[in-house]
């Protein structure tokens, strides 16, 4: 009896051994995809961010349509320049000191809680998805733009796309605000509905 007792607990110990040495090598396999800070920082460094003068808002309507797609753009092939889709916490830190070079603290964290998940067990973000996150990079055949300055060095924007098919019509709305932070123009709010 003491002996079948003892293989018994030599059994459940191994088991025990087993299922953690799994785990343990589930989490090395995610680590080795895990993009780093100095990986990140070397794609950052071909990734120009769009001009951001205050200027912009005088523009005429098809260059400031131009522009809000140039932001679009480049908040995608921001927040999917992870190419493995994870990232650790210091890379992390790197994207959202990126984006905050267009965006507001706030609004670069809403940008990277849609795209991102934390997976607090190994402490790694990892994308939601890779799709194109927003539908200003589709193409519309008209465009619609309405401009405003609620207040002093502030200014928001809509913009409607449509593309007419023949079964219907397909619509994007587009909804953003803007301040004016020295000479320059920083996001306050950025979002697109299809």
């Amino acid at each position: 009896m003491r002996l079948w007792l003892t293989l018994v607990l030599i059994t459940g110990l191994l088991a025990g051994c087993q299922t953690q040495g799994d785990r343990n090598s589930t989490n090395i396999k995610t680590l080795q995809k895990t993009v780093g800070r100095e990986q990140l920082l070397q794609t950052f460094s071909r990734i120009t961010p769009p001009p951001m003068n205050k200027e912009i808002m005088n523009q005429s309507d098809e260059q400031v349509i131009a522009w809000i797609r140039q932001v679009d753009d480049w908040t995608h092939k921001v927040l999917s320049s992870p190419l493995t889709g994870e990232m650790d916490r210091y890379a992390m830190q790197e994207m959202r000191t990126h984006l905050e070079q267009v965006y507001t603290p706030e609004m670069a964290q809403r940008m990277i809680d849609y795209f991102y998940r934390h997976d607090y067990t190994i402490g790694t973000y990892q994308a939601n998805s890779t799709k194109a996150m927003l539908g200003l990079r589709s193409e519309w055949s008209k465009y619609e733009l309405n401009k405003s300055q609620p207040a002093p060095g502030q200014y928001k924007i809509s913009l409607t796309g449509r593309t007419r098919f023949d079964y219907g019509e397909s619509v994007m709305q587009h909804e953003s605000a803007y301040r004016v932070q020295g000479d320059r123009l920083i996001v306050t709010d950025f979002q697109t509905r299809s």
